[in-house]
């Protein structure tokens, strides 16, 4: 009679987890990542970002304009329009991964932007730039180790 409960146990388990896994997407249906920054210079801000990830925005209206970064949108934004009230440089900073830290660095550099050494801790390296809004970005890239 174990054995019998035990084998119904077994082939029924997978069907109830694989229902609750359904679940939960139906649930919580995210489906890309995105982040924005808010600028006062849409033009000098679409330049910088621009030559940061080296392409041209996939959105590109007056007060918005979206870069297609790995599948989600890195946005820059009119502060007026989008974010009244907030201050430059504060609140959350989007983290980025990056496989060519060198690139990006080079890349921030030429744009205008400082762009400080690369931190190397164990298993992750960490570049940290201030776009000219005082918009901190941190890209990082795993090592492994």
């Amino acid at each position: 009679m174990r054995r019998f409960i035990a084998l119904t146990l077994a082939a029924a388990l997978p069907t109830a987890l694989g229902a609750e896994q359904a679940k939960l997407v139906d649930v919580a249906p995210i489906m890309a990542m995105g982040a924005y920054v808010p600028t006062d210079d849409m033009e000098g801000s679409e330049a910088f970002y621009r030559t940061l990830f080296g392409s041209d925005p996939a959105i590109g209206l007056p007060d918005f304009v979206a870069f297609d970064v790995a599948g989600g949108w890195f946005a820059i934004v009119s502060r007026e329009k989008y974010a009244p009230g907030s201050k430059a440089g504060l609140g959350a900073v989007p983290y980025l991964q990056s496989g060519d830290l060198q690139a990006l660095q080079a890349r921030a550099t030429s744009a205008g932007a400082a762009a400080p050494n690369i931190i190397e801790e164990p298993g992750i390296h960490l570049l940290k730039i201030t776009d000219p809004n005082g918009q901190l970005i941190e890209f990082f890239k795993l090592t492994g180790q």
